[in-house]
């Protein structure tokens, strides 16, 4: 059964059904290409291109190749996080999510202190789009049409709480969550935050709400630069809907190995949640 054809979009599903119940480990898990040239993360997709279904494209590559480093993962049939991090004044951020979308990039963030008048005016980027049945996107299909593309799915609009990189604490929980809950009122589909937050998330804005969480580390491997980590497995119990890993896979002598142990130890958590 093609699970991409059953989500219609995360967040419109009832509070005990979400898209852990439906879509497999391995389509769970984010691979950031966090390299700094296009061949990089060329390479890197060709590599794994039988493990992922998602890539991330952060800063770094999208500074260094621009749109061609979403049309070099989406040419080989694979999904985009485009991680910008949207922040600028409504009108901008509106305009940015709108040549996201036109990318083909089917996760797009933006921080939630942008403030409430640029997540609205985000999502109302997203408000036209008529609804239809489509195995194009994992999250919806949809439709916005203008003189240069016809776009055919509609993208998640995710919220940036905190960076992992922050200090934990319990004055960190407070924020996320309140920022979770303003991204909600906003109509945002859900968050970015860590799986240390993400119970509380779900708590305070319901299973539905979704959470992709970064800083992911299998079990024993160095913290880098990053505050607030876990391994996949918890994560998955935390509530995660999708986890992202980066240096751990990067830097990995045989990074198709690495993968298939993170999507293990995900299975086996799914198996017991």
């Amino acid at each position: 059964m093609d699970h991409r054809v059953q989500i219609e979009r995360l967040g419109s599903k009832p509070a005990d059904s979400g898209v852990r119940s439906l879509v497999p480990a391995r389509e769970r898990l984010i691979v950031a290409l966090d390299v700094p040239a296009l061949h990089d993360a060329a390479r890197l997709v060709d590599a794994l291109a039988s493990s992922v279904t998602w890539f991330k494209v952060g800063s770094e590559l999208f500074t260094a190749a621009g749109p061609q480093a979403v049309a070099a993962v989406r040419e080989r049939g694979k999904r985009v996080f485009l991680d910008l991090k949207f922040h600028d004044i409504p009108r901008t951020v509106a305009s940015a999510v709108d040549a996201a979308v036109r990318l083909g990039a089917e996760m797009i963030n933006l921080h939630v202190a942008a403030g409430e008048d640029a997540l609205r005016e985000a999502v109302h980027v997203l408000d036209d789009i008529e609804s239809v049945a489509s195995p194009q996107s994992p999250v919806a299909s949809s439709r916005i049409t203008n003189h240069e593309s016809r776009i055919t799915f509609r993208p998640l609009l995710l919220g940036v709480t905190r960076l992992t990189s922050e200090q934990d604490g319990p004055e960190v929980l407070a924020a996320v969550v309140d920022a979770a809950a303003r991204a909600k009122w906003c109509g945002l589909d859900g968050v970015i935050a860590s799986a240390l937050e993400t119970a509380a998330i779900k708590a305070a804005c319901g299973r539905e709400f979704v959470v992709v969480t970064p800083g992911i580390r299998p079990a024993g491997a160095p913290s880098g630069d990053q505050r607030r980590i876990t391994t996949p497995a918890d994560a998955v119990q935390a509530g995660a809907d999708f986890l992202v890993v980066g240096r751990p896979v990067l830097g990995a002598a045989d990074p198709v190995a690495v993968v298939a142990r993170m999507v293990q130890e995900m299975e086996a958590a799914i198996g017991k949640s």
